[in-house]
Formats: structure tokens, C-alpha cells, sequence
């Protein structure tokens, strides 16, 4: 989007900065909440045929991906 010359600031006022960090989180929680969808389906198919290696494996990522979206939140 392109925004007006009316509402650039330059520098930018402190109220700008925190809320261009606050939308720069929310949309890395939602990639995060993307990929967390995509590796539980995953473990789940995995769950289905059997593969334990693979459970394991996708469990572990599942976790981080947790932790990250946790630290992300908290920020």
C-alpha cells in the first residue's frame, strides 16, 4: 500500500516504531501458526502409517515452533 505523503514521518515518531514491530510479530505468529498446522497434519499422517522416526521427528519441530510463537507473543 502506498501511503500519502501526509502520513510519512520522518523519523519515524515512537508510537510508529512500536507499531510497525507489533505487525511485523503478528504476522510472523501467523506464518508460525501456518507452519505448525502444516507439521501437525504431517505427524498425523506419519501417526497413520506408522512411522515412529517420523513422529519423532515432527514432534520435536512441532515444539519449536511452539516455543517460537511463544517468544514471539511475550515480545
Amino acid at each position: 500500500m502506498i501511503r500519502p505523503t501526509s502520513e510519512i514521518e520522518f523519523p519515524p515518531s515512537e508510537f510508529l516504531r512500536l507499531k510497525a514491530g507489533m505487525l511485523a510479530r503478528m504476522e510472523a505468529l501467523g506464518t508460525s501458526s501456518d507452519s505448525l498446522l502444516a507439521v501437525i497434519a504431517k505427524r498425523l499422517g506419519a501417526e497413520t502409517c506408522g512411522n515412529v522416526e517420523q513422529v519423532e521427528a515432527l514432534t520435536l519441530e512441532q515444539e519449536r515452533l511452539i516455543t517460537n510463537m511463544r517468544k514471539l507473543a511475550r515480545a
